[in-house]
């Protein structure tokens, strides 16, 4: 399933549920405490990461914590292991830009 499809699986989930009362042992969380945090960029590279969200199906904020994302998971994992599952991810990119 691409990440696509699961965003949007989960979405219609979180649409359909979400009028149900919760379970009365639902523990109360605030799992996403986040800082939103300014980043200056070119414009020609804000439309270009725009136009990317938008074919995606996502927004832009979303595809941009993403990126982080896997840019820091990519300095946490230094094992041999790591590193070749991440060349296994940028070939298939690549793959993919070339097809």
């Amino acid at each position: 399933m691409s990440e696509k499809d699961r965003v949007q699986k989960e979405a219609r989930e979180a649409e359909a549920t979400m009028n149900e009362p919760l379970p009365e042992d639902a523990p109360i969380i605030r799992p996403n405490k986040t800082v939103p945090v300014s980043v200056r960029l070119a414009p020609a590279m804000v439309a270009e990461i725009e136009e990317l969200a938008q074919r995606l199906d996502i927004p832009a904020s979303t595809l941009l914590r993403g990126w982080i994302q896997q840019g820091l998971a990519a300095h946490h994992d230094t094992t041999v292991t790591g590193a070749l599952d991440q060349l296994a991810a940028d070939l298939q990119r690549l793959r993919q830009l070339v097809a």
